[in-house]
């Protein structure tokens, strides 16, 4: 990556080299990029920590009113003091602060006796028209559906409740979008909040092929050679060539959720996680360890099975989802269960699957990932219409309370843990988070726009894209012109100067889906002290030129004032034509 010397103050260029990942190495090399300059002022970046909380008595039933008062919040143990409080009741702001919001009326919880009471939840008063309702945070629902370990009836039969779902609920401030998993990861449909558009692309993917039933069937013919061998170690080994190829493929699903996960950590708002699957082993083949043991009557082997557990990989799934402030809602999609002792399976075989094992292996870390991100897992239900209006209660009403944070040194996970102080009261959150930098936030911002818009521009940021021009065979230099208002730029007087500092932090994908590198650049602005007063209808002005491929492209853009740290987001369609201008459509 060549940056150029910067040209006067009010203008500056630079050369960046950003290409997708196939073309890294066709970009020109050159000497290193100017050291960054030190700081102008000491940032203190303190951090706001905001948990959305559900709040329910022993029997489930949602308890509305609460203010912040009722909410102690421990991070790894602590006692935080809260400094952010509000409330969501059917989808409005109810309690901001320590004040009801104006034209609402929040029910008061009733303090549980020894059995809690069940809140009664009347329709809100109308709101006084004169009194503009505060915004609630947009609802994002990715649904994630697990076609390598799903059954086609099964599949089919639990979209067709998704769909009726998102018909009636998707609208409005609540996006959906929907994704595929068959070892290759595909979505569907992007973020819309057209419910009808998402039910029918749901509708589309009952024709498309699951490979669970395959699953089945190779388990059937390693059952049946389980059944013909010898020897308990010719039986193990069967039953270690199953759990290794089932392992592959779930090392692959977990990458699948994370990357989608990842992805999803710049979005502002709520973000629910609806994944579709029949379950995800903690240790792959567990089920035949114990069916060679049943065979032979032997307790060899037992210890094989640890060496495949997968926990490690689906904790690493949680703080992903926790980190980006996903909730996973998790849905078993075999339903209610049967005597696994009837089943064609075990009727072929001579001994019988542990239908215990088998279930205990699938479902509980789907029930970890959920419990641990603030979500839910639907086990065992043939009808998932009542866990998803439950979920839709979830996002609707709820409350959220934050607390300052001023910890520094290296973004780990730190536990947190909501409790009420109401005797009989549950609170369901995450139970996790990690404490991002700022560069961490601006890095996760812009590459979550290349794929989902962000409408987030402060600083008033324009964007004007040139004609590209060939650099070499393979790529295309594109001039891209980035203004921002002086009047946004925080100018501090030194002198007879007055100095200010912005970061820019670009990122690109192609038409494949192949993303760039991050590339940033930190662009002194300097200006006579005497002409502060005669800039505030004028422009800073960058020119950078990116090294492109042929093709559309998405470029995300981020532009920080590095003094205050506030923080602009603006995305570009380019597309890079092969062809000379003069050979493009001519303008009327």
């Amino acid at each position: 990556m060549v940056f150029s010397r910067p040209s006067p103050p009010a203008v500056a260029t630079a050369l960046l080299a950003v290409l997708p990942a196939l073309v890294l190495s066709a970009a020109p090399q050159g000497p290193a990029p100017t050291p960054r300059p030190g700081p102008l002022v000491r940032n203190v970046d303190v951090t706001v920590t905001n948990i959305d909380v559900v709040v329910t008595d022993s029997k489930g039933n949602r308890i509305r009113g609460l203010t912040k008062g009722d909410f102690d919040v421990f991070e790894d143990g602590q006692l935080q003091p809260l400094t952010n409080f509000y409330a969501v009741d059917g989808g409005r702001v109810v309690y901001f602060g320590d004040e009801p919001v104006p034209g609402e009326a929040p029910t008061a919880a009733t303090p549980p006796a020894a059995a809690p009471a069940v809140v009664p939840q009347p329709a809100p008063e109308p709101a006084d028209p004169a009194v503009a309702p505060l915004p609630v945070p947009r609802t994002r629902i990715v649904i994630f559906i697990d076609n390598l370990s799903l059954q086609p009836f099964n599949r089919n039969r639990v979209l067709r409740g998704v769909q009726t779902w998102v018909r009636e609920n998707v609208s409005g401030n609540v996006e959906a979008m929907v994704v595929t998993w068959d070892r290759t990861l595909k979505v569907r449909r992007k973020f819309t909040n057209d419910g009808r558009e998402i039910s029918d692309v749901l509708k589309q993917q009952e024709d498309l092929s699951t490979l669970g039933q395959t699953r089945l069937s190779e388990r059937r013919d390693i059952l049946r050679r389980i059944d013909d061998s010898t020897s308990e170690t010719e039986a193990f080994t069967e039953a270690r060539q199953y759990a290794l190829a089932y392992k592959n493929d779930i090392d692959f699903t977990v990458d699948a959720l994370k990357k989608t996960i990842d992805q999803l950590a710049g979005v502002e708002g709520r973000k629910i996680l609806l994944h579709l699957s029949e379950g995800l082993p903690q240790s792959p083949g567990a089920e035949l360890w114990k069916y060679v043991q049943d065979k032979f009557r032997t307790q060899t082997g037992g210890l094989s099975q640890f060496e495949f557990d997968k926990t490690s990989a689906y904790l690493g799934i949680i703080r992903a989802a926790n980190a980006a402030g996903v909730s996973m809602y998790m849905v078993d999609a075999s339903g209610l269960s049967i005597d696994s002792g009837i089943s064609a399976e075990n009727r072929t075989t001579e001994a019988k699957i542990d239908p215990f094992i088998e279930r205990t292996n699938l479902q509980s870390m789907i029930q970890l990932m959920a419990e641990e991100t603030g979500g839910k897992a639907i086990l065992n239900r043939n009808d998932v219409m009542g866990p998803l209006k439950d979920m839709q209660g979830d996002y609707s009403s709820y409350y959220s309370v934050g607390y300052r944070s001023l910890k520094s040194g290296g973004e780990r996970p730190r536990k947190v843990q909501v409790k009420m102080k109401k005797k009989g009261l549950v609170a369901r959150s995450r139970r996790s988070y990690v404490e991002k930098g700022i560069e961490t936030r601006i890095t996760e911002g812009v590459t979550s726009a290349l794929y989902f818009a962000r409408d987030d521009n402060p600083l008033a940021v324009g964007v004007e894209v040139g004609q590209p021009a060939p650099a070499d065979e393979r790529n295309y230099l594109v001039p891209i012109r980035i203004r921002v208002p002086f009047s946004r730029i925080t100018l501090l007087p030194e002198g007879p100067t007055a100095r200010g500092r912005v970061i820019l932090y670009f990122i690109v994908v192609d038409s494949e889906g192949k993303q760039s590198e991050l590339a940033n650049q930190v662009v002194p602005v300097e200006v006579d002290a005497k002409e502060l007063g005669n800039l505030s209808r004028r422009d800073f002005v960058y020119d950078v030129r990116l090294l492109m491929i042929p093709g559309g492209q998405r470029l995300s853009l981020a532009v920080r004032d590095e003094p205050t740290n506030t923080v602009s987001y603006v995305q570009q369609s380019v597309f890079v034509s092969v062809l000379p201008p003069e050979a493009g459509p001519k303008g009327k």
